[in-house]
């Protein structure tokens, strides 16, 4: 009895917390790094073959930066699953 009591305080923890997008990282915002990055690769370049070099440029850092938080997400998921089992007995 004491496990399941144990369970719904952390099940009620977990689903009543924060959600995650207020830990989420804006990945379409751009650093500076990221516009020295687009303006030295677009020197000399001129109308669409600039625009689609700074679309794909733009495109790739966005996937990457969602690449990388799904990951994470996916760790601290992991991380507490196996907490929970541990604090349960499993």
């Amino acid at each position: 009895m004491r496990k399941l009591v144990i369970a719904f305080f952390v099940l009620v923890l977990m689903l009543g917390g924060l959600s995650m997008t207020v830990y989420a990282v804006d990945c379409t915002k751009d650093t500076p790094m990221d516009q020295a990055g687009d303006w030295f690769r677009t020197l000399g370049k001129q109308g669409t073959e600039k625009d689609q070099i700074l679309a794909k440029r733009k495109a790739d850092r966005v996937a990457a930066c969602a690449k990388r938080e799904a990951d994470k997400a996916m760790k601290e998921v992991q991380k507490a699953g196996n907490d929970m089992k541990r604090k349960l007995g499993f």
